[in-house]
């Protein structure tokens, strides 16, 4: 990676462009380390000295960055969901979020990156208390981003009841979506374009059930 040109700037904007590309190489850095060790280990098991030490940082760095490992997660995962949000943009809600939703995910799919992390996450199979909260703060702080895209893409008007509901309910499709998916997988982190095909097929069923208001289906999903 190549430092910004300088060319055309006033000498203060060079350091400025060097912190911001050094902020980028210790994110990437800390989400390697957590990657790698999230193969290795459940994540209640690993501790914040651990990627500090894998990422090359020390741990009051790593807290400069992040609030916890739940936030790495979350970070890394929003950045796999770029292309979604640049989907709703050009695709607007309009009357039907839901419908727009689908179509986005349908035309653009979801990162292969983004769902390694997901199978990264939960691949040791653990229930413990100190994952099932880990992975709950992910979708928390995952729910309270998208609710924040929610609210600039939709009317100003619109009642926010109706805001957090939809976000909670998209959110809450996710979720319902990866558990027959990660029975699928049985601990693999090495997905195949069937394991992303099956897991926006769980998805787009989910949001149906949504779409429909939750209208008995007249058969069960596969």
């Amino acid at each position: 990676m190549t430092e910004p040109t300088t060319a055309g700037r006033a000498p203060s904007d060079a350091p400025t462009g060097r912190r911001e590309l050094n902020k980028a190489r210790t994110r990437e850095a800390v989400a390697s380390s957590l990657r790698t060790l999230l193969v290795r280990h459940p994540v209640a098991d690993i501790t914040v000295d651990q990627v500090a030490e894998g990422a090359g940082i020390s741990r009051r760095t790593f807290f400069n960055y992040y609030g916890g490992i739940a936030a790495v997660l979350a970070d890394v995962m929003r950045g796999h969901t770029t292309h979604l949000v640049e989907g709703l943009q050009t695709d607007p809600l309009g009357e039907d979020p839901v419908a727009s939703l689908r179509r986005v995910l349908r035309d653009r799919g979801l990162s292969a990156e983004f769902l390694t992390w997901m199978a990264a996450l939960n691949c040791h199979g653990s229930t413990s208390e100190t994952a099932v909260l880990v992975e709950r703060a992910v979708w928390t702080d995952l729910g309270d981003w998208f609710r924040g895209l929610l609210v600039e893409a939709l009317p100003a008007e619109v009642d926010p009841v109706y805001v957090a509901t939809l976000a909670d309910a998209v959110m809450s499709a996710f979720a319902a979506a990866e558990q027959p998916w990660l029975a699928r997988l049985d601990g693999r982190v090495d997905l195949t374009a069937e394991d992303v095909t099956a897991f926006l097929e769980h998805l787009d069923r989910a949001l149906g059930y949504v779409a429909d208001g939750w209208a008995l289906p007249t058969a069960p999903g596969p």
